[in-house]
């Protein structure tokens, strides 16, 4: 007989509490010596995050390998992709955000939906709508557009191409120091960025001395989590077996009925969008495979709000914290994050 298994709804209070609280800009193609902070590197060598001096003029490096220069603070920001504008409202004063993606105004998914319910920013899709608002800066994504990107460049928006491919929760905690960097608001990215560090200290902390690690299996639909994905780092970070890197899983992959009976994960984590949890549950426990897995059998089949499952952002804490009260429980801490 199956045990209960285990939804958790989004965290509401916690969700509010990551919510916190520049001009020529210019942009030229060959880095100036003087380049510093190296912050991390990828496993080909090349740095994540790289920034000059704290003084105006203010440079750092893209991911185009193009360098920024920011004359001063920036007031009238955009974001192009769901997961900076969780970095951009973590940092900034949410009226100096004029422009989103989309899916900021979706309530199902967005962690700031009340914020751009408030100002009401317009959405950056199109990139002329988006150089007519006369933006002081312009932050878009590693997986955006190539063109989109080179047509806001063309008309002299200054524009940062931010990596949002993120496989480890310091590279989150770097950018969001950055967004402070090409912004102005150093001291609200520090505050920021040693929020998240503490909130992932504590969940780790919850993890009992000497205890055998879990194996857990994360699921998005029929796809899975392996090596090389923000969710092997956080597995790792709690001192869990991340199932799908363990059977050679690469980056973010399908999985099939004999993957998951042969693995027979002892944990599974799943999103689900608001109000679907129990449809997902459902779903998961006619699975034939699931069913037959340790973790069905014992009650360890954990599924999450997609707002909290799915963002690659400061709210990733959120997503930690989840996983390790789900795993540890509270024993270590009575307080929340």
């Amino acid at each position: 007989m199956h045990q209960p298994i285990r939804t958790i709804a989004p965290p509401v209070l916690l969700i509010l509490l990551v919510v916190a609280i520049a001009g020529g800009v210019h942009t030229y193609a060959s880095p100036p010596g003087g380049l510093q902070l190296p912050v991390l590197e990828r496993e080909d060598g090349d740095a994540r995050v790289r920034t000059g001096r704290a003084q105006y003029p203010r440079e750092a490096v893209d991911r185009d390998e193009v360098t920024v220069s920011v004359a001063r603070p920036a007031h009238r920001i955009v974001s192009q992709y769901w997961s900076i504008d969780e970095f951009v409202y973590s940092v900034l004063p949410a009226q100096d955000v004029v422009a989103v993606s989309e899916s900021a105004y979706a309530e199902e998914i967005s962690n700031v939906y009340r914020s751009v319910q408030q100002f009401k920013p317009a959405v950056a899709t199109d990139p002329e709508r988006v150089v007519a608002l006369d933006p002081d800066l312009m932050l878009v994504s590693s997986n955006g557009r190539a063109d989109y990107t080179s047509l806001a460049r063309s008309s002299g928006v200054p524009v940062y191409r931010m990596e949002t491919n993120f496989v480890a929760l310091d590279q989150i905690e770097q950018n969001i120091r950055l967004v402070g960097y090409l912004t102005g608001q150093d001291e609200s990215a520090a505050k920021e960025a040693s929020r998240f560090h503490a909130a992932i200290e504590k969940a780790m902390s919850l993890r009992p001395p000497g205890s055998a690690k879990p194996r857990i299996l994360g699921l998005g639909g029929r796809y899975s989590y392996g090596s090389k994905t923000l969710f092997q780092d956080i597995v790792t970070r709690l001192g869990g077996v991340n199932v799908g890197a363990e059977n050679g899983l690469v980056g973010y992959d399908s999985v099939n009925f004999e993957q998951i009976v042969r693995w027979d994960p002892e944990w599974i984590v799943a999103g689900a969008k608001t109000g679907n949890a129990k449809q997902v549950l459902a779903t998961l426990m006619s699975d034939p495979a699931i069913s037959l897995t340790r973790a069905a059998r014992n009650g360890h089949v954990v599924v999450i709000d997609n707002r909290v499952f799915l963002p690659m952002s400061p709210y990733t804490s959120i997503f930690v914290q989840a996983i390790a009260e789900a795993i540890y429980g509270r024993q270590h801490t009575g307080d929340k994050l």
